[in-house]
């Protein structure tokens, strides 16, 4: 397992974006994962800020966020007030009853929360593993989401840093049994 660390700094000289809070960017994309705990979520924003609805809360959630730890259990959100915790079972519920033939068991939370950040911490992370674990991450969009879904373990974020744990044993395999991004 490898670990990355996330600054403002970081975002800032390697993407040119500048992100006010690191927890909230793990909201910057709307996405199925979140939709059906958007009620949940909403307890995160002030008094004022609610009852505006769905497309709302997501947008304001990115500046009300403190705290956001995803393993492989659980999702938990937190602000100042309040934490929501989204979990592995209630998510594998939703997708039965939508989808009874899905394989839930496999919900890799982290790698889902993940692929709900900007474009930013997605290529920022990538070149930090280039740089720092001279690892060979493909420039491709639908190839960089899918390492990033399937091999993130685990995420921890605050206002001062984002971690990202990677799990690369769960990525495929070449032929000769070397890691596909050697």
């Amino acid at each position: 397992m490898i670990s990355i660390e996330i600054r403002e700094k970081d975002l800032k000289e390697l993407t040119r974006t500048e992100v006010k809070n690191l927890p909230g960017a793990f909201f910057a994309r709307t996405s199925p994962l979140l939709r059906p705990f958007m009620n949940k979520l909403e307890a995160l924003l002030p008094d004022e800020n609610k009852g505006q609805g769905d497309s709302y809360v997501l947008n304001a959630l990115h500046s009300h966020i403190e705290l956001v730890h995803a393993d492989n259990r659980q999702i938990a959100v937190k602000n100042s007030e309040n934490e929501v915790v989204i979990r592995r079972e209630e998510l594998g519920e939703l997708i039965e009853e939508r989808y009874p033939t899905t394989s839930h068991h496999r919900l890799n939370l982290p790698g889902l929360l993940f692929l709900q950040s900007g474009p930013a911490l997605q290529t920022a992370s990538a070149m930090i593993l280039r740089r720092e674990h001279k690892l060979h991450i493909p420039d491709g969009n639908r190839t960089m989401r899918y390492i990033f879904h399937m091999a993130v373990a685990a995420i921890d974020a605050d206002k001062e840093k984002i971690v990202v744990s990677f799990d690369m044993e769960r990525l495929p395999k070449k032929a000769d049994g070397s890691s596909v991004l050697d």
